[in-house]
């Protein structure tokens, strides 16, 4: 038995969705894996791309659900939990909180591998935290809502960032595939767009932690409020447009508020030198549209494109930026719950 779930970028929003404002988020197709070997040696963990693993008995599991369930913060669960390793600790954490709640463990060996970049802004973590729920829930014969499925795959995230806002967008997404949007009331929206446009995928290099980018965009609200403010009132009018654009097909449309939704992400300083001249290079290559993806300070860029242009793509080679050709992901790891 094997889930997948895909990665996903943001087209529009990031930084402005976290004070209250609209983002535009769409699966892509690169996936993480779960799958599931039954044993008779009880339930194991396995983390493959890491050759991490652990094996866990359902006291270990209840003892576990009932500290997280008791946490007094994110910082303290970890800390007290930090013998288990911080990379299998939010996939503990998640088993703990399914097999506690449902009193159903496992038999066998669920194993996790990605082919995801890592910390460049495509939420490679939470598509392994939801293809890793929504597994452990089709094993188990659990049937849950979409809202509590989601939940579950948050606290991967949660624990992972150690932040209990952590991984609303990226775990949504991932879950439902296609196009999501972000409210201002914190409520989201699954879109059933048809609009299929191509998408570069331009890893720039390493990236600061979104903590850092994010925190930024709160020093600058806190020393400029009124100006700030008007930047991410602005984004948050390009993610609105964005999906009028989306909802008639019109890329050249969705092109130029990428454009724009990248310049007022720099007056925000999250961007980068290399994720200037990623974009400045799909410009050049008439891109309909292109900028920062995610927390900035590095990590990716996107480019929405009307061919996989090779002359763009090679100047972009020769800057050093490796290139990912990608379509929309339509279906994510939901669809999983309803195989047979």
């Amino acid at each position: 038995m094997e889930v997948r779930a895909p990665a996903v970028v943001k087209l529009l929003g990031e930084h402005a969705v976290v004070h209250k404002r609209v983002a535009v988020a769409v699966a892509v197709e690169l996936y993480a894996y779960a799958s599931f070997e039954s044993s008779k040696e009880g339930f194991e963990i396995l983390l493959k791309d890491l050759g991490n693993r652990i094996s866990l008995n359902k006291k270990a599991l209840s003892l576990i659900s009932e500290n997280y369930l008791k946490r007094t913060g994110i910082t303290s669960y970890f800390k007290d939990n930090e013998a288990i390793g911080k990379d299998l600790l939010p996939y503990v954490t998640i088993a703990a909180t399914v097999c506690s709640k449902y009193n159903k463990v496992p038999s066998g060996v669920v194993s996790i591998n990605s082919s995801i970049p890592k910390q460049s802004g495509l939420a490679s973590s939470a598509s392994c935290y939801v293809a890793f729920t929504v597994l452990l829930l089709k094993v188990l014969g659990v049937k849950v809502s979409d809202v509590e499925a989601i939940d579950i795959a948050r606290d991967g995230e949660r624990v992972s960032h150690l932040s209990e806002g952590a991984g609303r967008i990226d775990v949504s997404t991932s879950y439902y595939g296609g196009y999501v949007s972000f409210n201002k009331d914190g409520s989201f929206s699954k879109h059933e767009f048809s609009a299929k446009p191509k998408l570069l995928i331009i890893n720039t290099g390493p990236k600061k932690p979104t903590s850092e980018t994010v925190g930024r965009v709160a020093e600058l609200l806190a020393e400029r409020e009124k100006e700030t403010n008007s930047i991410l009132d602005e984004i948050n009018e390009c993610s609105i447009k964005g999906l009028e654009a989306l909802s008639t097909n019109d890329m050249e449309k969705l092109g130029r508020l990428m454009f724009r939704d990248h310049e007022l992400l720099k007056k925000l300083d999250v961007s980068s030198k290399n994720l200037d001249k990623a974009v400045g290079i799909a410009k050049k290559h008439n891109a309909y549209g292109a900028k920062l993806s995610g927390g900035g300070g590095g990590g990716i860029a996107i480019a929405l494109v009307k061919d996989f242009d090779e002359k763009l793509i090679l100047e972009l080679d020769n800057a050093g930026f490796k290139c990912n050709k990608v379509h929309i992901s339509e279906k994510g790891a939901k669809e999983f719950l309803t195989k047979d």
